[in-house]
C-alpha cells in the first residue's frame, strides 16, 4: 500500500501538467480550427461575389457588342439607303447659329445648303427618321464647318426633347479626327447629352470630305438592364447594384437615384486594385465585390449582409469544434493517465534531448544564415544571383548602393534590363559561355537609376541550388581602375616627354658649346700663318675640349639608365648617389638597408631608383631640408620603403588637386602604381615630408 501510494503522487506530477498542456493545445487547435473555417467561408462568399461581379460585368460586355454590330449593320443599311438618293450641294448660302455640343457655345456660320432628292436638308428630318422607323436608334446627316461638322438633319434629341439641329462636334473630338483621316469612327461617343453606341462615315464629294453620315444608339439600356439585375438572387441578403462615376445610384433596389459621392462606400470603390470592400449600410455591416467596366464608366457591385450569411455557419462551426475537442480531450487525458511514472519520463528525457538539439541546430542554422547574409552584404562587390530567364533572384547591397535601387527593384527585373543599350544585346551570349564554361570573366556596363553609367568587370559562375541553376555573378566597378590607367598612360608620357626634353637640354647646354668650340679649334689648325707652338697649343686645348665632351656624353648617359645600378644593382646605385649629394655638403642622407642581400626585378630596381632619387632631388629644390632619412627593407615577400625629411613641407591635397602643381609627385605615384605599390604621404606645412612605399614581391 505504501508503495502504490508513492506512485500516485509521482503520476498525478506527471499527469497535470501534460494534461494542462494537452488541454491548451487541443483548444488553440480548436480556436485556430474555427477561425480558419470561418475565414474559408468569408473567403468563399468574397469568391462567389467575384464571380457574380464577373458574370454582370460580362453582361454589360455582351451589351456593348451588341450594341456595337447593331450600328454597324445599321450603318451598312443606312450607306445603303443614303447613297440611292441623290445629294446636291447648292450654290446658295444659309445663316445659321451654330452650338458647340461639348461646351454650348455659338457662333454664327454660312452653310451651303444641301438637297437630298431636289428637297432641302434643312429641316427636313424624312431620310433621317425613316432610319430611325427601320432600325431604331438615331441617325444624323452632318455638314462640314471650320470649326466641325454640324448637324443639319438629326433625330438625336436635346434635355428639352427638342432635335439637336445645328449642334456641332468641335475638331477636338476623336471622332472628327477619325473622319479627317478619311476613316469610318465606330465606338463610343458623346452624343449632345449622353453617351452613345455610334458609327460615323465620311461623306465624300470629288474626294473631299464634305460631311458626316451617322448612326447610334444609347449605350446603356437601364430599363433592361435593371429588370435583369433586379432578377437576381445572391444569397440570402444579396443584390448586384450600379452606379457611375459621379457616385449616382443608377440600379439598385433602395437608393436608386440617389448620389453616394461622398459615403465611404464610393470612396473606397476608387481603390481599383481592391476587389472585396466592406461598408456599413442602413446599420448593417455589408461585404461587396467590385468591379469598375472602364468602357461605360460604371462601377459594379454585388454585396451581402455578413452577419446573416455567416452567422449559423459560425455558430454550428463553435458548437461542433468545441464538442469534438472536449471527447478528444478526455480520450488523450484517459489513455495518458494509464501510461507508467517511467515511460512518461523517459518520453520527457528524450524529447527534452531532441527539443535541445533541435534548438541547437535552428541556432546553428541562423548564425550561419546571419554569416552568410553578412559577408554577402558586407562585400565591397556587386553580386547579383540569376535564374535560367535572366531574371534576377537575389542581390546584395552593394547592388543596391551602386545602382540606386531598392532590392525589391532589382528583384522585379531581368539582368539585361540593368544593362547600357551596348551591353543589352550580350548578355544572352555570356550566360551561354557561363553555361558551358563553368566560369567565365567578361567586362560591362551597367545603367543606375539616375542614368549614370558604370563600367564593371563581372566574373560569374554556374551553381546548382535545389536542383536549379543559377548564376552567381561577382561584379566590380572598374571606372575607377580604367581612369588610373588613363592616368598612368598619360603621366609616363608627360615623364618620357620631359626625359626627352631634359636630353635635348643636356645636350645643347653641355655638349654643344664643346664641339662647337672644337670646330673653332680645328679650324685655326687649318691656317697656314701658325707656327708650330701655337698648332701644338691648338691641338693640346682640343683634346682637352674633347675629353670633357666625352665626360658630359658619359653622365648624360648615366642619367638615362645608371650604368651603376645596371652592373652593381638597386643598393650601389643608392650608395654612390647619396655619396654625391653628401659631398656637396648642403644636405645630409642616411641610406639604411635590411635584408636586401640579393639583386631585385631590373625593373623594380630601376623604378625605385628613379622614384628614391626623385625625391631626393625635390626635397633639394623645395624643401629646405637639412636631413634626409631613406629606409628599404624586405619582409615576407615585400619591399617597404620609407623617405622623410625635415624640410617646409607642404599640403598634400593643394599639390594633388592642382593641374600646375606637384608633377614631381604625380610622377613619382604613377611609377608606383606601375609595380603594382601602395603608398601613403605625410606632409604638413613646415612639419616636413614623409612617404611609405609597399610593394608586393
Amino acid at each position: 500500500m505504501g508503495r502504490s501510494r508513492s506512485i500516485i503522487p509521482l503520476k498525478l506530477r506527471l499527469f497535470f501538467p501534460i494534461a494542462f498542456i494537452i488541454i491548451f493545445i487541443i483548444a488553440v487547435a480548436t480556436m485556430l480550427f474555427i477561425n480558419s473555417s470561418i475565414k474559408t467561408f468569408n473567403l468563399q462568399i468574397e469568391n462567389n461575389l467575384e464571380l457574380e461581379v464577373k458574370t454582370i460585368t460580362k453582361m454589360f460586355e455582351r451589351e456593348r457588342q451588341l450594341k456595337l454590330e447593331k450600328v454597324k449593320t445599321n450603318l451598312k443599311v443606312a450607306h445603303s439607303l443614303f447613297y440611292n438618293e441623290t445629294l446636291k450641294i447648292a450654290g446658295e448660302k444659309i445663316n445659321v447659329q451654330a452650338i458647340n455640343q461639348e461646351n454650348n457655345a455659338t457662333h454664327d456660320v454660312q452653310i451651303n445648303e444641301w438637297l437630298l432628292n431636289e428637297r432641302s436638308l434643312g429641316n427636313n428630318f424624312i431620310f433621317v427618321d425613316s432610319i430611325k422607323n427601320l432600325l431604331g436608334g438615331t441617325a444624323t446627316i452632318f455638314q462640314k464647318i471650320d470649326s466641325g461638322y454640324i448637324r443639319v438633319s438629326t433625330n438625336v434629341q436635346n434635355a428639352d426633347g427638342s432635335r439637336a439641329v445645328n449642334t456641332y462636334i468641335p475638331n477636338s473630338s476623336p471622332v472628327i479626327q477619325a473622319i479627317e483621316r478619311g476613316e469610318t469612327y465606330f465606338g463610343r461617343a458623346f452624343v449632345v447629352n449622353d453617351w452613345y453606341m455610334t458609327a460615323y462615315e465620311p461623306i465624300i464629294i470629288k474626294n473631299q470630305i464634305v460631311g458626316i453620315l451617322y448612326v447610334g444608339d444609347r449605350e446603356k439600356d437601364l430599363q433592361k438592364l435593371r429588370e435583369i439585375l433586379y432578377s437576381l438572387k445572391i444569397g440570402k441578403t444579396g443584390y448586384p447594384f450600379v452606379f457611375d462615376r459621379s457616385g449616382l445610384m443608377l440600379i439598385h433596389p433602395y437608393i436608386e437615384g440617389e448620389n453616394w459621392k461622398d459615403s465611404a462606400l464610393f470612396i473606397k470603390s476608387q481603390d481599383l486594385n481592391q476587389k472585396i470592400i466592406r461598408y456599413n449600410f442602413l446599420g448593417k455591416e455589408k461585404i461587396a465585390a467590385k468591379n469598375y467596366y472602364e468602357e461605360f464608366e460604371i462601377y459594379i457591385l454585388a454585396s451581402i449582409e455578413a452577419e446573416r450569411e455567416n452567422g449559423n455557419f459560425i455558430r454550428n462551426t463553435i458548437l461542433t469544434s468545441s464538442l469534438i475537442a472536449i471527447i478528444i480531450i478526455i480520450i488523450l487525458l484517459s489513455f495518458l493517465y494509464f501510461l507508467t511514472a517511467d515511460r512518461i519520463y523517459k518520453y520527457f528525457v528524450r524529447l527534452d534531448i531532441s527539443n535541445k538539439k533541435l534548438i541547437y541546430a535552428k541556432e546553428a542554422l541562423k548564425q550561419s544564415e546571419d554569416r552568410f547574409q553578412k559577408l554577402f552584404n558586407s562585400t565591397g562587390d556587386d553580386i547579383f544571383v540569376t535564374d535560367t530567364n535572366e531574371n534576377i533572384v537575389e542581390v546584395n547591397q552593394a547592388s543596391c548602393n551602386t545602382l540606386g535601387y531598392t532590392r525589391e527593384e532589382l528583384l522585379s527585373k531581368k539582368m539585361s534590363e540593368i544593362k547600357t543599350q551596348k551591353y543589352a544585346q550580350w548578355v544572352s551570349e555570356n550566360r551561354r559561355k557561363i553555361y558551358e564554361l563553368g566560369t567565365y570573366t567578361f567586362e560591362s556596363e551597367h545603367m543606375a537609376k539616375d542614368g549614370k553609367i558604370i563600367p564593371v568587370e563581372a566574373t560569374s559562375r554556374l551553381l546548382d541550388y535545389n536542383n536549379e541553376k543559377l548564376i552567381l555573378s561577382v561584379v566590380r566597378n572598374i571606372g575607377t581602375r580604367k581612369e588610373t590607367e588613363r592616368e598612368i598612360l598619360s603621366t609616363v608620357i608627360r615623364t618620357e616627354e620631359r626625359e626627352r626634353e631634359r636630353f635635348a637640354k643636356d645636350m645643347h647646354d653641355s655638349v654643344g658649346p664643346l664641339l662647337s668650340t672644337i670646330k673653332l679649334y680645328v679650324n685655326e689648325l687649318k691656317s697656314p700663318n701658325l707656327d708650330t707652338e701655337e698648332r701644338n697649343d691648338f691641338v693640346n686645348q682640343t683634346n682637352e675640349i674633347l675629353d670633357e665632351a666625352i665626360t658630359s656624353i658619359r653622365t648624360i648617359s648615366n642619367n638615362l639608365m645608371p650604368r651603376v645600378i645596371h652592373k652593381y644593382g638597386l643598393i650601389k646605385a643608392l650608395e654612390s648617389f647619396c655619396d654625391k649629394v653628401n659631398k656637396t655638403n648642403k644636405i645630409n642622407i642616411q641610406l639604411d638597408t635590411k635584408h636586401i642581400s640579393d639583386r631585385l626585378d631590373q625593373n623594380l630596381e630601376l623604378i625605385l631608383f628613379r622614384v628614391i632619387t626623385e625625391l631626393i632631388t625635390n626635397t633639394l629644390k623645395h624643401a629646405n631640408a637639412k636631413h634626409i632619412n631613406v629606409e628599404l627593407e624586405k619582409s615576407h615577400n615585400k619591399i617597404i620603403m620609407s623617405f622623410k625629411d625635415d624640410g617646409i613641407g607642404f599640403d598634400i591635397d593643394k599639390i594633388m588637386n592642382s593641374e600646375h602643381l606637384g608633377m614631381g609627385l604625380k610622377n613619382i605615384i604613377s611609377r608606383i602604381k606601375s609595380i603594382n605599390g601602395d603608398y601613403h604621404f605625410i606632409s604638413f606645412p613646415d612639419n616636413g615630408f614623409q612617404i611609405r612605399v609597399n610593394i608586393d614581391l
